[in-house]
């Protein structure tokens, strides 16, 4: 499975491309057919890490659904690099919300995609009727990441001590 957009393909790792991304990042490059880069900056980080564990974990206790379970690689097309990661938490819950992260490589910031690669995920999600919410939650310093969100509709509407909890509705033209 793949999602197309204008620049960017989104792709879902399953549990061994998973297992690959955290043994040997230029591995999962190579397996999915892209520019090995010189740097996994992405991987340096041990949030990203422990993501990326999680996720792994979750996609083999349901492997059926890992689509809705994993890590879904943001590919930039033309360059046949992976720029960064969205992040599913699950199939929609009962108020039909459905959880969403996202990380992008610092050298691709500012230039739309993540808007772009949260757009296409969006709309995957949407394109299924229990879904009615997508949910984020960011740092509250994080005003780029606001910004994406804001471009794509996002509503604040909750806040904590160090997140704000943004969500898009779904379209009304999609509603079941």
């Amino acid at each position: 499975m793949k999602l197309t957009g204008e620049h960017l393909d989104l792709s879902p790792l399953s549990a061994p491309e998973l297992a690959l991304a955290l043994a040997d990042y230029a591995g999962l490059e190579q397996a999915l057919g892209l520019n090995v880069t010189a740097t996994a900056t992405l991987m340096d980080d041990e949030e990203m890490r422990y993501a990326m564990r999680v996720r792994h974990a979750k996609v083999l206790q349901d492997e059926e659904n890992y689509c809705w379970l994993t890590m879904w690689a943001i590919i930039h097309r033309e360059q046949r690099q992976l720029i960064g990661f969205l992040i599913l938490k699950g199939r929609p819950n009962e108020q039909g919300e459905v959880i969403v992260g996202y990380v992008l490589d610092e050298r691709y910031w500012g230039q739309g995609y993540a808007t772009e690669a949260l757009r296409q995920i969006t709309a995957w999600i949407f394109s299924h009727p229990g879904a009615r919410w997508v949910i984020a939650d960011t740092e509250k310093d994080n005003l780029a990441s606001h910004r994406v969100l804001q471009h794509l509709g996002a509503e604040l509407y909750r806040e904590t001590e160090d997140l704000f909890w943004w969500r898009i509705a779904r379209p009304a033209s999609s509603r079941s």
